[in-house]
Protein backbone atom coordinates (compact mmCIF):
# COMPACT_ATOMS: atom_id res chain seq x y z
CA UNK A 1 0.00 0.00 0.00
CA UNK A 2 2.95 2.27 0.68
CA UNK A 3 3.62 2.38 -2.95
CA UNK A 4 0.32 3.37 -4.37
CA UNK A 5 0.48 6.87 -4.49
CA UNK A 6 4.03 6.52 -6.34
CA UNK A 7 4.34 3.96 -8.17
CA UNK A 8 0.56 2.57 -9.05
CA UNK A 9 2.12 -0.24 -11.30
CA UNK A 10 4.74 -1.71 -8.72
CA UNK A 11 1.65 -1.64 -5.92
CA UNK A 12 -0.20 -4.09 -8.67
CA UNK A 13 3.08 -6.38 -8.70
CA UNK A 14 3.56 -6.56 -5.05
CA UNK A 15 -0.41 -7.14 -4.82
CA UNK A 16 -0.26 -10.11 -7.32
CA UNK A 17 3.00 -11.30 -5.39
CA UNK A 18 1.32 -10.99 -2.16
CA UNK A 19 -1.77 -12.75 -3.08
CA UNK A 20 0.48 -15.80 -4.71
CA UNK A 21 2.47 -16.30 -1.44
CA UNK A 22 -0.97 -16.10 0.68
CA UNK A 23 -2.31 -18.53 -1.16
CA UNK A 24 0.94 -21.20 -0.85
CA UNK A 25 1.31 -20.86 2.82
CA UNK A 26 -2.46 -20.51 2.92
CA UNK A 27 -2.53 -17.65 5.01
CA UNK A 28 -6.31 -16.15 4.73
CA UNK A 29 -5.46 -12.72 6.09
CA UNK A 30 -2.67 -12.25 3.34
CA UNK A 31 -4.91 -13.07 0.97
CA UNK A 32 -7.69 -10.34 2.17
CA UNK A 33 -4.82 -7.84 2.73
CA UNK A 34 -3.82 -8.23 -1.27
CA UNK A 35 -7.22 -8.16 -2.60
CA UNK A 36 -7.64 -4.88 -0.70
CA UNK A 37 -3.87 -3.77 -2.35
CA UNK A 38 -4.78 -4.81 -5.76
CA UNK A 39 -8.76 -3.64 -5.73
CA UNK A 40 -7.07 0.03 -4.70
CA UNK A 41 -5.17 -0.30 -7.44
CA UNK A 42 -7.79 -0.77 -10.06
CA UNK A 43 -9.91 2.14 -8.13
CA UNK A 44 -7.12 4.37 -8.77
CA UNK A 45 -7.10 3.21 -12.61
CA UNK A 46 -10.32 3.91 -13.05
CA UNK A 47 -11.82 0.14 -12.85
CA UNK A 48 -14.61 0.72 -10.24
CA UNK A 49 -16.38 -2.47 -11.09
CA UNK A 50 -13.41 -4.60 -10.72
CA UNK A 51 -12.63 -2.69 -7.93
CA UNK A 52 -15.46 -3.22 -6.10
CA UNK A 53 -15.66 -6.73 -6.83
CA UNK A 54 -12.16 -7.41 -5.29
CA UNK A 55 -13.22 -5.13 -2.16
CA UNK A 56 -16.26 -7.32 -1.94
CA UNK A 57 -14.58 -10.33 -1.57
CA UNK A 58 -12.13 -8.84 0.80
CA UNK A 59 -14.73 -7.60 2.74
CA UNK A 60 -16.03 -10.98 3.33
CA UNK A 61 -12.79 -12.82 4.10
CA UNK A 62 -12.31 -9.93 6.74
CA UNK A 63 -15.65 -10.15 8.24
CA UNK A 64 -14.99 -14.19 8.52
CA UNK A 65 -11.93 -13.18 10.46
CA UNK A 66 -14.02 -10.74 12.67
CA UNK A 67 -11.04 -8.15 12.01
CA UNK A 68 -13.07 -5.15 12.27
CA UNK A 69 -10.87 -2.31 11.80
CA UNK A 70 -10.26 -3.82 8.40
CA UNK A 71 -13.97 -4.24 7.55
CA UNK A 72 -14.45 -0.63 8.17
CA UNK A 73 -11.25 0.30 6.12
CA UNK A 74 -12.60 -1.51 3.43
CA UNK A 75 -16.06 -0.25 3.66
CA UNK A 76 -15.20 3.04 3.65
CA UNK A 77 -12.72 2.37 0.78
CA UNK A 78 -15.99 1.02 -0.99
CA UNK A 79 -17.76 3.90 0.08
CA UNK A 80 -15.15 5.96 -1.91
CA UNK A 81 -15.65 3.64 -4.83
CA UNK A 82 -19.59 4.67 -5.06
CA UNK A 83 -18.53 8.40 -4.46
CA UNK A 84 -16.72 8.01 -7.98
CA UNK A 85 -19.57 6.13 -9.86
CA UNK A 86 -22.26 9.05 -9.00
CA UNK A 87 -23.47 7.17 -6.28
CA UNK A 88 -23.30 9.72 -3.68
CA UNK A 89 -26.45 8.18 -1.52
CA UNK A 90 -24.79 4.45 -1.04
CA UNK A 91 -21.47 5.78 -0.93
CA UNK A 92 -22.06 8.04 2.52
CA UNK A 93 -24.60 5.07 3.68
CA UNK A 94 -21.48 2.97 3.97
CA UNK A 95 -19.65 5.73 5.80
CA UNK A 96 -22.70 5.72 8.23
CA UNK A 97 -22.34 2.09 8.61
CA UNK A 98 -18.79 2.43 9.60
CA UNK A 99 -19.58 5.06 12.20
CA UNK A 100 -22.55 3.22 13.54
CA UNK A 101 -20.63 -0.28 13.89
CA UNK A 102 -16.64 0.96 14.20
CA UNK A 103 -14.79 0.76 16.82
CA UNK A 104 -13.15 3.77 18.82
CA UNK A 105 -9.88 3.10 17.68
CA UNK A 106 -7.37 4.65 14.71
CA UNK A 107 -9.72 3.96 11.56
CA UNK A 108 -12.66 5.91 13.27
CA UNK A 109 -10.98 9.14 12.78
CA UNK A 110 -10.60 7.95 9.08
CA UNK A 111 -14.16 7.82 9.07
CA UNK A 112 -15.16 10.75 10.40
CA UNK A 113 -12.84 12.92 8.15
CA UNK A 114 -14.01 10.97 4.73
CA UNK A 115 -17.41 11.41 6.08
CA UNK A 116 -17.56 15.03 6.54
CA UNK A 117 -15.47 15.46 3.69
CA UNK A 118 -17.84 13.40 1.21
CA UNK A 119 -20.87 15.17 2.34
CA UNK A 120 -21.77 18.60 1.58
CA UNK A 121 -25.01 18.75 2.64
CA UNK A 122 -23.51 19.02 6.27
CA UNK A 123 -24.16 22.08 8.06
CA UNK A 124 -21.17 24.29 9.58
CA UNK A 125 -22.19 22.75 12.92
CA UNK A 126 -22.07 19.39 11.96
CA UNK A 127 -18.76 19.88 10.06
CA UNK A 128 -17.33 21.34 13.18
CA UNK A 129 -18.63 18.71 15.17
CA UNK A 130 -16.50 15.60 12.72
CA UNK A 131 -13.13 17.70 12.45
CA UNK A 132 -13.76 17.98 16.86
CA UNK A 133 -14.07 14.05 16.66
CA UNK A 134 -11.39 13.36 14.14
CA UNK A 135 -8.92 15.45 15.89
CA UNK A 136 -9.87 13.96 19.23
CA UNK A 137 -8.69 10.45 17.90
CA UNK A 138 -5.66 11.25 15.66
CA UNK A 139 -4.23 13.61 18.72
CA UNK A 140 -4.58 9.83 20.77
CA UNK A 141 -2.49 8.47 18.40
CA UNK A 142 -0.61 10.67 17.21
CA UNK A 143 -1.91 10.35 13.63
CA UNK A 144 -0.24 13.41 12.15
CA UNK A 145 -1.36 12.80 8.21
CA UNK A 146 -5.12 12.65 9.60
CA UNK A 147 -4.40 15.44 11.50
CA UNK A 148 -3.11 17.07 8.49
CA UNK A 149 -6.35 15.98 6.61
CA UNK A 150 -8.46 17.41 9.58
CA UNK A 151 -6.64 21.05 9.34
CA UNK A 152 -7.61 21.23 5.53
CA UNK A 153 -11.34 20.32 6.81
CA UNK A 154 -10.66 23.16 9.27
CA UNK A 155 -9.58 25.71 6.31
CA UNK A 156 -12.72 24.85 4.21
CA UNK A 157 -14.64 25.68 7.15
CA UNK A 158 -13.33 29.05 8.03
CA UNK A 159 -13.16 30.38 4.20
CA UNK A 160 -16.77 29.26 3.96
CA UNK A 161 -17.23 31.16 6.88
CA UNK A 162 -15.34 34.34 5.25
CA UNK A 163 -12.20 34.12 7.53
CA UNK A 164 -9.73 34.43 5.10
CA UNK A 165 -6.59 35.43 7.03
CA UNK A 166 -7.45 32.74 9.98
CA UNK A 167 -7.87 30.46 6.87
CA UNK A 168 -4.24 31.12 5.61
CA UNK A 169 -2.33 31.07 9.03
CA UNK A 170 -3.91 27.87 9.58
CA UNK A 171 -2.46 26.66 5.66
CA UNK A 172 1.37 28.28 6.86
CA UNK A 173 0.74 25.92 9.79
CA UNK A 174 0.02 23.06 8.29
CA UNK A 175 1.99 23.06 5.77
CA UNK A 176 4.81 23.23 7.82
CA UNK A 177 3.52 20.22 9.89
CA UNK A 178 3.51 18.07 6.80
CA UNK A 179 7.33 19.27 6.19
CA UNK A 180 8.53 18.57 9.98
CA UNK A 181 7.13 15.01 9.29
CA UNK A 182 7.98 14.38 6.05
CA UNK A 183 4.15 13.35 4.40
CA UNK A 184 5.51 14.39 0.99
CA UNK A 185 1.87 14.01 -0.19
CA UNK A 186 0.19 15.92 2.35
CA UNK A 187 2.71 18.87 1.38
CA UNK A 188 1.59 18.62 -2.23
CA UNK A 189 -2.47 18.45 -1.45
CA UNK A 190 -1.61 21.66 0.63
CA UNK A 191 0.61 23.23 -1.72
CA UNK A 192 -2.63 22.79 -4.35
CA UNK A 193 -4.74 24.49 -1.33
CA UNK A 194 -2.50 27.43 -1.29
CA UNK A 195 -3.33 27.71 -5.09
CA UNK A 196 -7.10 27.54 -4.97
CA UNK A 197 -6.77 29.77 -1.94
CA UNK A 198 -4.84 32.06 -4.54
CA UNK A 199 -7.43 31.67 -7.48
CA UNK A 200 -8.37 35.31 -8.12
CA UNK A 201 -4.53 36.14 -7.78
CA UNK A 202 -3.20 34.31 -10.99
CA UNK A 203 0.55 35.30 -10.55
CA UNK A 204 0.24 33.74 -6.71
CA UNK A 205 -1.82 30.99 -7.67
CA UNK A 206 1.07 29.83 -10.54
CA UNK A 207 3.65 30.28 -7.58
CA UNK A 208 2.49 27.70 -5.71
CA UNK A 209 0.94 25.73 -8.50
CA UNK A 210 4.77 25.33 -9.68
CA UNK A 211 5.74 24.41 -6.17
CA UNK A 212 3.19 21.53 -5.92
CA UNK A 213 4.52 20.34 -9.53
CA UNK A 214 7.98 20.56 -8.53
CA UNK A 215 7.66 18.61 -5.51
CA UNK A 216 5.52 16.21 -7.34
CA UNK A 217 7.97 15.42 -10.04
CA UNK A 218 11.17 15.47 -7.19
CA UNK A 219 8.89 12.43 -5.25
CA UNK A 220 7.73 10.74 -8.06
CA UNK A 221 4.33 11.21 -7.39
CA UNK A 222 3.27 10.87 -11.18
CA UNK A 223 -0.63 10.45 -10.31
CA UNK A 224 -0.70 14.25 -8.66
CA UNK A 225 0.88 15.75 -12.28
CA UNK A 226 -1.54 15.84 -14.65
CA UNK A 227 -3.98 17.61 -12.64
CA UNK A 228 -1.44 19.99 -10.72
CA UNK A 229 -0.02 20.95 -14.95
CA UNK A 230 -3.90 21.60 -15.93
CA UNK A 231 -4.23 24.37 -12.85
CA UNK A 232 -0.93 25.49 -14.31
CA UNK A 233 -1.97 25.86 -17.96
CA UNK A 234 -5.27 27.35 -16.85
CA UNK A 235 -3.58 30.47 -14.89
CA UNK A 236 -0.97 30.73 -17.79
CA UNK A 237 -3.43 31.42 -19.82
CA UNK A 238 -4.62 33.71 -17.95
CA UNK A 239 -1.41 35.39 -18.24
CA UNK A 240 -1.40 35.69 -22.74
CA UNK A 241 2.59 34.63 -21.86
CA UNK A 242 2.78 32.74 -25.51
CA UNK A 243 6.14 30.76 -24.90
CA UNK A 244 4.96 30.06 -21.23
CA UNK A 245 1.66 28.89 -22.49
CA UNK A 246 3.58 26.43 -25.39
CA UNK A 247 5.91 25.66 -22.69
CA UNK A 248 3.15 23.95 -20.01
CA UNK A 249 0.94 22.58 -22.70
CA UNK A 250 4.30 20.33 -23.85
CA UNK A 251 4.69 19.41 -20.22
CA UNK A 252 0.89 18.54 -19.85
CA UNK A 253 1.59 16.97 -23.11
CA UNK A 254 4.62 14.82 -22.09
CA UNK A 255 2.78 14.00 -18.84
CA UNK A 256 -0.43 12.44 -20.23
CA UNK A 257 2.03 10.79 -23.14
CA UNK A 258 4.01 9.31 -20.13
CA UNK A 259 0.60 7.77 -18.21
CA UNK A 260 -1.00 6.91 -21.33
CA UNK A 261 2.25 4.47 -22.17
CA UNK A 262 1.94 3.33 -18.28
CA UNK A 263 -1.88 2.48 -18.54
CA UNK A 264 -0.64 0.38 -21.57
CA UNK A 265 2.17 -1.39 -19.50
CA UNK A 266 -0.33 -1.88 -16.56
CA UNK A 267 -3.01 -3.96 -18.96
CA UNK A 268 -0.45 -5.92 -20.38
CA UNK A 269 0.99 -6.76 -16.51
CA UNK A 270 -3.22 -7.00 -15.15
CA UNK A 271 -3.70 -9.41 -18.30
CA UNK A 272 -0.53 -11.82 -17.25
CA UNK A 273 -1.54 -11.69 -13.54
CA UNK A 274 -4.83 -13.22 -14.84
CA UNK A 275 -3.56 -15.29 -16.77
CA UNK A 276 -1.06 -16.88 -14.60
CA UNK A 277 -3.96 -17.18 -12.03
CA UNK A 278 -5.94 -19.28 -14.66
CA UNK A 279 -3.29 -21.21 -15.59
CA UNK A 280 -2.68 -22.15 -12.16
CA UNK A 281 -5.89 -22.80 -11.56
CA UNK A 282 -5.80 -25.10 -14.95
CA UNK A 283 -3.19 -26.97 -13.10
CA UNK A 284 -4.88 -27.82 -9.80
CA UNK A 285 -7.79 -28.36 -11.73
CA UNK A 286 -6.16 -31.21 -13.88
CA UNK A 287 -4.76 -33.22 -11.38
CA UNK A 288 -8.51 -33.48 -10.06
CA UNK A 289 -11.46 -35.32 -11.03
CA UNK A 290 -13.16 -35.53 -14.60
CA UNK A 291 -15.86 -33.19 -13.35
CA UNK A 292 -13.48 -30.94 -12.17
CA UNK A 293 -12.01 -30.53 -15.17
CA UNK A 294 -15.92 -29.65 -16.91
CA UNK A 295 -15.83 -26.68 -14.34
CA UNK A 296 -12.25 -25.39 -15.11
CA UNK A 297 -13.66 -25.15 -18.86
CA UNK A 298 -16.34 -23.21 -17.46
CA UNK A 299 -13.96 -21.10 -15.96
CA UNK A 300 -11.90 -20.57 -18.70
CA UNK A 301 -14.80 -19.22 -20.52
CA UNK A 302 -15.49 -16.76 -17.90
CA UNK A 303 -12.00 -15.49 -17.04
CA UNK A 304 -11.88 -15.31 -20.81
CA UNK A 305 -14.61 -13.17 -21.08
CA UNK A 306 -13.85 -11.21 -18.22
CA UNK A 307 -10.62 -10.41 -20.35
CA UNK A 308 -11.90 -9.40 -23.05
CA UNK A 309 -14.58 -6.97 -21.01
CA UNK A 310 -11.48 -5.95 -19.20
CA UNK A 311 -9.31 -5.56 -22.46
CA UNK A 312 -11.98 -3.67 -24.17
CA UNK A 313 -12.76 -1.17 -21.44
CA UNK A 314 -9.26 -0.16 -20.73
CA UNK A 315 -9.41 0.28 -24.66
CA UNK A 316 -11.92 2.58 -23.72
CA UNK A 317 -9.67 4.59 -21.43
CA UNK A 318 -6.65 4.69 -23.70
CA UNK A 319 -9.17 5.76 -26.85
CA UNK A 320 -10.15 8.46 -24.49
CA UNK A 321 -6.79 9.48 -23.95
CA UNK A 322 -5.73 9.65 -27.23
CA UNK A 323 -8.54 11.83 -28.24
CA UNK A 324 -7.89 14.53 -25.39
CA UNK A 325 -4.13 14.87 -26.66
CA UNK A 326 -5.46 15.42 -30.23
CA UNK A 327 -8.26 18.15 -28.49
CA UNK A 328 -5.03 19.63 -26.82
CA UNK A 329 -3.02 19.76 -29.90
CA UNK A 330 -5.90 21.48 -32.06
CA UNK A 331 -6.28 24.02 -29.08
CA UNK A 332 -2.21 24.50 -28.96
CA UNK A 333 -2.69 25.74 -32.70
CA UNK A 334 -5.61 27.68 -32.76
CA UNK A 335 -4.00 29.58 -29.52
CA UNK A 336 -0.58 30.31 -31.85
CA UNK A 337 -2.73 31.58 -34.57
CA UNK A 338 -4.30 33.74 -32.05
CA UNK A 339 -1.32 34.96 -30.68
CA UNK A 340 0.54 35.56 -34.27
CA UNK A 341 -2.69 37.67 -35.13
CA UNK A 342 -2.82 39.83 -32.05
CA UNK A 343 1.24 40.05 -32.33
CA UNK A 344 0.94 41.54 -35.59
CA UNK A 345 -1.70 43.73 -34.87
CA UNK A 346 0.29 45.32 -32.04
CA UNK A 347 2.94 45.86 -34.05
CA UNK A 348 0.90 47.91 -36.77
CA UNK A 349 -0.55 50.10 -34.14
CA UNK A 350 2.92 51.12 -32.97
CA UNK A 351 3.59 51.55 -36.87
CA UNK A 352 0.67 54.11 -36.93
CA UNK A 353 2.13 56.39 -34.14
CA UNK A 354 5.60 56.27 -36.30
CA UNK A 355 3.60 56.99 -39.88
CA UNK A 356 1.14 59.35 -38.43
CA UNK A 357 3.17 61.81 -36.41
CA UNK A 358 6.12 61.83 -38.98
CA UNK A 359 5.55 64.19 -41.26
CA UNK A 360 4.00 67.13 -38.61
CA UNK A 361 7.03 66.74 -37.23
CA UNK A 362 8.81 67.21 -40.01
CA UNK A 363 6.79 70.53 -41.13
CA UNK A 364 7.28 72.19 -37.63
CA UNK A 365 10.94 71.66 -37.54
CA UNK A 366 10.91 72.99 -40.96
CA UNK A 367 9.18 76.33 -39.99
CA UNK A 368 11.41 76.52 -36.75
CA UNK A 369 14.44 76.01 -39.00
CA UNK A 370 13.21 78.62 -41.44
CA UNK A 371 12.84 81.08 -38.73
CA UNK A 372 16.46 80.86 -37.45
CA UNK A 373 17.69 80.91 -40.85
CA UNK A 374 15.71 84.14 -42.20
CA UNK A 375 16.09 86.29 -38.87
CA UNK A 376 14.52 89.21 -41.05
CA UNK A 377 10.92 88.53 -40.53
CA UNK A 378 8.54 91.33 -40.10
CA UNK A 379 6.98 91.21 -36.67
CA UNK A 380 3.44 90.26 -38.33
CA UNK A 381 5.36 87.16 -40.32
CA UNK A 382 6.40 86.27 -36.81
CA UNK A 383 3.54 86.33 -35.63
CA UNK A 384 1.88 84.48 -38.55
CA UNK A 385 4.98 81.41 -38.16
CA UNK A 386 3.94 80.96 -34.47
CA UNK A 387 0.34 80.60 -34.91
CA UNK A 388 1.04 78.35 -37.55
CA UNK A 389 3.53 76.20 -34.97
CA UNK A 390 1.05 76.86 -32.27
CA UNK A 391 -2.02 75.35 -34.21
CA UNK A 392 -0.04 72.27 -35.63
CA UNK A 393 1.30 71.00 -32.59
CA UNK A 394 -2.48 71.92 -30.71
CA UNK A 395 -4.01 69.56 -33.25
CA UNK A 396 -0.85 66.62 -33.51
CA UNK A 397 -1.06 66.64 -29.57
CA UNK A 398 -5.08 66.42 -29.79
CA UNK A 399 -4.50 63.62 -32.18
CA UNK A 400 -1.62 61.28 -30.82
CA UNK A 401 -3.98 61.61 -27.06
CA UNK A 402 -6.94 60.30 -29.10
CA UNK A 403 -5.21 57.43 -31.36
CA UNK A 404 -2.86 57.11 -28.47
CA UNK A 405 -5.93 55.82 -26.23
CA UNK A 406 -7.29 53.76 -28.89
CA UNK A 407 -4.14 52.01 -29.01
CA UNK A 408 -3.98 51.25 -25.61
CA UNK A 409 -7.39 49.46 -25.62
CA UNK A 410 -5.93 47.97 -28.87
CA UNK A 411 -3.14 46.07 -27.35
CA UNK A 412 -4.96 43.04 -26.04
CA UNK A 413 -5.94 42.76 -29.54
CA UNK A 414 -8.31 43.96 -32.58
CA UNK A 415 -11.19 45.43 -30.79
CA UNK A 416 -13.76 46.74 -32.45
CA UNK A 417 -15.06 50.46 -31.49
CA UNK A 418 -18.54 51.28 -33.66
CA UNK A 419 -19.80 55.07 -34.02
CA UNK A 420 -21.20 56.89 -36.02
CA UNK A 421 -19.27 58.81 -37.79
CA UNK A 422 -19.99 61.98 -40.49
CA UNK A 423 -18.12 61.74 -43.40
CA UNK A 424 -17.48 65.21 -44.27
CA UNK A 425 -16.56 65.65 -40.92
CA UNK A 426 -13.71 62.98 -40.70
CA UNK A 427 -12.34 64.42 -43.59
CA UNK A 428 -12.26 68.12 -42.38
CA UNK A 429 -10.38 66.58 -39.97
CA UNK A 430 -7.56 65.03 -42.08
CA UNK A 431 -6.93 68.03 -44.05
CA UNK A 432 -6.51 70.68 -40.50
CA UNK A 433 -3.94 68.09 -39.72
CA UNK A 434 -1.97 67.78 -42.94
CA UNK A 435 -2.45 71.90 -43.59
CA UNK A 436 1.28 72.59 -43.49
CA UNK A 437 1.55 70.05 -46.67
CA UNK A 438 -1.27 71.67 -48.44
CA UNK A 439 -0.03 75.71 -47.99
CA UNK A 440 3.74 74.35 -48.72
CA UNK A 441 2.17 73.02 -52.69
CA UNK A 442 -0.54 75.47 -52.74
CA UNK A 443 -2.78 72.54 -53.02
CA UNK A 444 -6.84 73.08 -52.48
CA UNK A 445 -9.37 70.50 -51.26
CA UNK A 446 -12.46 69.97 -52.38
CA UNK A 447 -14.55 68.23 -49.82
CA UNK A 448 -17.64 67.22 -52.12
CA UNK A 449 -19.07 64.79 -49.53
CA UNK A 450 -22.53 65.75 -48.65
CA UNK A 451 -23.07 66.79 -45.10
CA UNK A 452 -25.98 64.10 -44.26
CA UNK A 453 -23.92 61.05 -45.35
CA UNK A 454 -23.03 58.51 -42.03
CA UNK A 455 -21.43 55.71 -41.29
CA UNK A 456 -21.14 53.49 -38.34
CA UNK A 457 -17.87 51.99 -37.80
CA UNK A 458 -14.64 52.19 -36.10
CA UNK A 459 -13.25 55.83 -36.27
CA UNK A 460 -9.59 56.06 -35.43
CA UNK A 461 -9.11 53.30 -38.20
CA UNK A 462 -11.37 54.90 -40.92
CA UNK A 463 -8.85 58.08 -40.02
CA UNK A 464 -5.78 56.57 -40.60
CA UNK A 465 -7.13 55.53 -44.04
CA UNK A 466 -8.68 58.89 -44.77
CA UNK A 467 -5.09 60.95 -43.56
CA UNK A 468 -3.03 58.19 -45.86
CA UNK A 469 -5.07 58.62 -48.77
CA UNK A 470 -4.86 62.82 -48.45
CA UNK A 471 -1.52 62.32 -47.50
CA UNK A 472 -0.70 60.42 -50.81
CA UNK A 473 -2.28 62.92 -52.60
CA UNK A 474 -0.49 65.85 -51.66
CA UNK A 475 2.32 64.20 -52.46
CA UNK A 476 1.54 63.15 -56.20
CA UNK A 477 -0.41 67.14 -56.31
CA UNK A 478 1.11 69.44 -58.96
CA UNK A 479 1.53 72.81 -57.50
CA UNK A 480 -1.34 74.80 -57.06
CA UNK A 481 -3.58 71.38 -57.90
CA UNK A 482 -6.94 70.14 -56.61
CA UNK A 483 -7.69 67.06 -54.42
CA UNK A 484 -11.48 65.67 -54.92
CA UNK A 485 -13.16 64.04 -51.96
CA UNK A 486 -16.55 62.55 -53.19
CA UNK A 487 -19.15 59.81 -51.68
CA UNK A 488 -21.70 57.88 -53.26
CA UNK A 489 -24.12 55.64 -51.15
CA UNK A 490 -26.70 52.98 -51.81
CA UNK A 491 -28.79 50.60 -48.69
CA UNK A 492 -25.58 48.80 -47.91
CA UNK A 493 -22.48 50.46 -48.46
CA UNK A 494 -20.64 53.80 -48.77
CA UNK A 495 -18.03 54.15 -51.46
CA UNK A 496 -15.33 57.46 -50.45
CA UNK A 497 -13.04 58.65 -53.66
CA UNK A 498 -10.23 60.64 -53.16
CA UNK A 499 -8.73 62.23 -56.61
CA UNK A 500 -5.41 64.09 -57.49
CA UNK A 501 -3.93 66.01 -60.25
CA UNK A 502 -0.58 63.90 -60.69
CA UNK A 503 0.80 61.93 -63.21
CA UNK A 504 -0.93 58.73 -62.37
CA UNK A 505 0.03 55.24 -61.36
CA UNK A 506 1.86 53.09 -64.01
CA UNK A 507 0.76 49.45 -64.48
CA UNK A 508 3.72 47.68 -62.57
CA UNK A 509 2.93 49.61 -59.43
CA UNK A 510 -0.74 49.73 -59.70
CA UNK A 511 -0.73 45.58 -59.55
CA UNK A 512 1.44 45.81 -55.90
CA UNK A 513 0.08 49.30 -54.49
CA UNK A 514 -1.06 47.61 -51.51
CA UNK A 515 1.57 44.86 -50.64
CA UNK A 516 4.36 45.93 -48.35
CA UNK A 517 6.88 44.97 -50.90
CA UNK A 518 5.81 48.06 -52.96
CA UNK A 519 7.86 51.01 -53.37
CA UNK A 520 5.21 53.34 -54.70
CA UNK A 521 7.45 55.56 -56.44
CA UNK A 522 11.13 56.81 -55.33
CA UNK A 523 12.83 55.02 -52.06
CA UNK A 524 11.84 57.80 -50.28
CA UNK A 525 8.35 57.18 -50.69
CA UNK A 526 8.84 53.66 -49.64
CA UNK A 527 6.92 54.56 -45.74
CA UNK A 528 3.58 55.56 -48.56
CA UNK A 529 3.80 51.75 -49.97
CA UNK A 530 3.73 50.42 -46.18
CA UNK A 531 1.38 52.62 -45.14
CA UNK A 532 -1.20 51.91 -48.03
CA UNK A 533 -0.52 47.77 -46.86
CA UNK A 534 -1.93 48.75 -42.99
CA UNK A 535 -4.86 51.39 -45.26
CA UNK A 536 -5.86 47.91 -46.98
CA UNK A 537 -5.83 45.48 -43.48
CA UNK A 538 -7.56 47.96 -41.51
CA UNK A 539 -10.32 48.28 -45.10
CA UNK A 540 -10.68 44.29 -44.31
CA UNK A 541 -11.06 44.19 -40.73
CA UNK A 542 -13.87 46.78 -41.57
CA UNK A 543 -15.66 44.58 -43.87
CA UNK A 544 -14.84 46.84 -46.95
CA UNK A 545 -12.55 46.89 -49.53
CA UNK A 546 -9.86 49.55 -51.34
CA UNK A 547 -8.76 49.94 -54.28
CA UNK A 548 -6.88 52.56 -57.02
CA UNK A 549 -7.20 53.66 -61.18
CA UNK A 550 -5.96 56.38 -63.15
CA UNK A 551 -8.24 59.24 -63.87
CA UNK A 552 -8.96 60.55 -67.21
CA UNK A 553 -7.07 62.99 -68.69
CA UNK A 554 -4.85 62.60 -65.50
CA UNK A 555 -4.20 61.55 -62.04
CA UNK A 556 -4.94 58.96 -59.85
CA UNK A 557 -8.24 58.06 -57.42
CA UNK A 558 -7.83 55.83 -54.71
CA UNK A 559 -11.66 54.58 -53.58
CA UNK A 560 -12.44 52.25 -50.53
CA UNK A 561 -15.93 51.18 -49.59
CA UNK A 562 -16.96 49.92 -46.37
CA UNK A 563 -20.95 49.17 -45.39
CA UNK A 564 -22.86 51.60 -43.47
CA UNK A 565 -22.89 49.35 -40.61
CA UNK A 566 -20.06 47.37 -39.45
Amino acid sequence: MLYHMKDIDSSLYFGMMAKELASKIQYPKGKADADNVIASVLYIRGMYQESLQLYARALSDYKGQKDTPNVSQVTMNMGNVYLSLGDAEKGLELFRQVIRTGRRDSIMSLAYANYCMSNPSLSDDSVQYYINKTREIADIYKDHRVLIAVNELEVDLLLKKGRRMDALKLLDTTLSDARRYELDDQEIYLLSSFTRFYKNQPDSALHYAWRSYQLAKKKEYVLELIPILKDILSYTQLSGNRDRIISVQKLLENAMAEENEKLKKFVGDYIKYNTIQSDNAVLSIINKNSKAKILLLIAICVVGAFLLLFIYRLYQISRKHHRELEQLNLKILEQNKSLQVNDEFKNKLFSILAHDFRTPLIDTISIASLMKDNPGFTKEEMEAFYGNIEKQASGMLESFDTILQWIKQQLSGYRYKPETLVLYDLFSESADIVKQQLDAKKVTVSNQIPVHITATSDKEMLQFVNRNLLSNAIKFSPKGGTIVISCTQDSNSITVSVADQGQGIDELTMSKLFSVSSNFGSSTQHGAGIALSMCKDFIQKLHGRIWAKNAEPKGAVFMYAIPRVV
